[in-house]
């Protein structure tokens, strides 16, 4: 069911290109790819968020310097950051399905209000990855 508000807000990945890119192609490991296609299969690609522990909120077409960066990381992206990334993107009052791990959903459910988490309960990255596609 395609909601025209709805966001959708995926993991960044540790795989990565060694030169600048958009960041729908930066993040090259599996699990980072079946996340976007299952994210694609929700929303159009417009309302499809990558969630970087360097970059915060970016949008798929925007072009970024390859990192190293986790998560939780000191120097990375705070949800204060991200709260404000989602201010001035206008996205703050719409309902968010958060994709990926535990800390990058946490993250988003400290930043929207309506935020659903669907991999939650779902186990590691291989089970998970087995659901999304099993969406699909």
């Amino acid at each position: 069911m395609k909601s025209d508000r709805r966001i959708v807000v995926i993991p960044c990945g540790a795989r990565k290109k060694l030169v600048s890119a958009q960041a729908q192609y930066m993040y090259t490991g599996s699990y980072h790819k079946m996340c976007q296609r299952y994210g694609r299969s929700l929303v159009p690609p417009e309302q499809i968020y990558i969630l970087s522990a360097k970059y915060g909120l970016l949008r798929l077409e925007d072009v970024i310097e390859p990192y190293s960066m986790t998560l939780g990381q000191p120097g990375c992206v705070t949800p204060q950051d991200v709260y404000k990334q989602a201010f001035n993107y206008d996205i703050l009052d719409r309902p968010c399905v958060a994709v990926g791990g535990r800390r990058y959903t946490d993250l988003c459910r400290r930043v929207w209000k309506d935020c659903t988490t669907p991999l939650w309960g779902k186990g590691g990255n291989g089970k998970q990855m087995q659901w999304m596609k099993s969406q699909l």
